[in-house]
């Protein structure tokens, strides 16, 4: 009789009940036992809406996932014509999405929901490239879909160091003694805006790098194929070449070397009871504390030696 008074009052009344109340359909839902009911997919906002729901919300409305962890898809607008051919067309509102997943037991976490806890992560992990973070492209399911009920906290773990660019992440469901109860995955966009060096002009290998042939850009530090030198040290010397307006990479650039090839040092070599000197040619540049090869000048013999200054080397 209640159930009846109910649908009589909205179907004689249909004003007041789209005035007082709508019926939100939920995207994913759990449901327990053999059959979903209205109250498993509906949430009720205002008065007539709640009323309603009370009343037929635990009618059986369709035949549950067949097993545990079993799950469907519901199509949206088949499941609003279903609820209205079967509670009449004087509900309250409905909205209702393009689809609807049901699972039978367990629980279902918002994905979305988690998207300011990782954005939040990453943003923090990526501080030390000194530059504007962005995260974006989320490649997570907007559901995540937990075989048990038990109490759980969503833990995300970046797969490998991030960087910017595409990250990849796993997410884990957490129970408080810290057992893993689910894992899923996904991935991130992380864009790293910075201002870094670029070349004044065409910079070509073996060109001295000084304060006026540089320049600076905003730059996106996900699409550089290398790191980008952080503009201090000058004058250094370029080890390759950059084109105008181009980004400075770090190892695009080196101190200007205090000995250079072909250059005559003194070769010190160092004994337990004796010391000597021969003359050798450098055979590469190098900066001081620089190991590099080098010509004995009377035997011909190639030997390494790391550089004191720019007079002398010694055997190491």
């Amino acid at each position: 009789m209640r159930l009846l008074a109910l649908l009589l009052a909205v179907l004689l009344c249909p004003g007041l009940a789209v005035a007082q109340g709508r019926l939100v359909v939920a995207g994913a839902v759990c449901v327990d036992g053999p059959a979903i009911t209205l109250r498993d997919l509906v949430r009720a906002e205002g008065e007539e809406a709640l009323g309603l729901l009370a009343g037929i919300g635990s009618e059986p409305l369709l035949a549950s996932p067949k097993f545990e962890g079993a799950r469907v898809n519901l199509n949206g607008p088949r499941l609003r014509e279903l609820i209205t051919q079967r509670f009449g067309p004087g509900l309250p509102p409905i909205e209702i999405p393009d689809q609807v997943q049901v699972q039978r037991g367990g629980q279902v976490v918002s994905g979305l929901a988690v998207r300011p806890f990782i954005d939040k992560i990453l943003t923090n992990a990526l501080a030390h490239y000194e530059g504007e973070v962005e995260i974006r492209e989320h490649r997570i399911a907007d559901n995540l879909f937990i075989s048990e009920k038990v109490p759980v906290q969503i833990r995300v773990v970046p797969v490998g160091t991030p960087a910017p660019g595409r990250i990849s992440l796993r997410l884990e469901a957490v129970e408080e003694s810290g057992r893993v109860v689910q894992s899923f995955t996904g991935t991130v966009f992380a864009d790293v805006w910075k201002t870094v060096p670029c070349a004044g002009r065409v910079l070509n290998r073996g060109d001295l790098l000084e304060p006026e042939l540089v320049g600076f850009e905003r730059k996106n530090l996900a699409h550089l194929a290398r790191a980008p030198w952080d503009g201090k040290g000058l004058p250094l010397r370029m080890t390759t070449a950059v084109g105008e307006g181009q980004y400075i990479s770090a190892d695009a650039v080196e101190p200007i070397p205090v000995v250079a090839k072909g250059k005559v040092l003194t070769l010190i070599y160092t004994g337990a009871t004796m010391k000597l000197t021969v003359p050798v040619e450098s055979l590469e540049d190098g900066g001081i504390g620089r190991i590099i090869q080098v010509r004995n000048m009377q035997s011909r013999r190639v030997v390494a030696a790391r550089i004191i200054d720019a007079e002398t080397a010694q055997v190491p």
